[in-house]
């Protein structure tokens, strides 16, 4: 029992000295790479996770989205971002919705070939995933009529079994 408290508090020691900063920093240097700028943004460390509040995201100099609330929890065996609330430029609405209330993503080291995604939004609901192998992205929409007020995402979807199915590479 008292190795097993010991190990226990090993790994919070372990998440908590995690440098949070130094993973978005490299999170956002990623992005750069595919002309993604994400800016103003205020950094908050909470020990277990890191908050990222008000960024604005640039593509090729132009204005696409501003995010209220980014959140990175990296628990070694269970990692996940959350992104909530994300308004979209009135010059992308007709790509993609006007907000999405909340996207997460999840990677497990029970998973680790796969990172899962749920979000929500003016669309409604969807849920997928990112094969890290084969450099995949499928996600599968719920058939609902706010997602038919976005025709040019619609237009990018398939139907299947299990609803409408957007899929791509990276």
């Amino acid at each position: 029992m008292k190795r097993l408290l010991y190990a226990f508090y090993v790994l919070l020691l372990i998440i908590i000295l995690i440098p949070k900063e130094k993973l978005y920093f490299t999170f956002e240097e990623l992005l750069l790479e595919k002309n993604i700028v994400l800016s103003g943004e205020s950094l908050e460390n909470r020990y277990l996770y890191l908050d990222i509040q008000n960024a604005r995201v640039m593509m090729d100099n132009i204005k696409l989205a501003t995010i209220e609330n980014i959140r990175l929890t990296p628990w070694i065996f269970f990692n996940q971002i959350t992104i909530s609330s994300v308004t979209f430029s009135p010059l992308y609405r007709p790509f993609f919705p006007g907000t999405i209330e909340t996207m997460t993503l999840t990677y497990s080291l029970f998973h680790p070939l796969s990172v899962q995604l749920h979000g929500e939004g003016d669309f409604g609901e969807c849920n997928g995933d990112i094969d890290l192998l084969d450099q995949k992205v499928r996600l599968v929409f719920e058939a609902t009529p706010e997602l038919r007020l976005y025709p040019l995402l619609v237009f990018k979807l398939h139907t299947e079994k299990e609803g409408l199915v957007y899929e791509t590479t990276f």
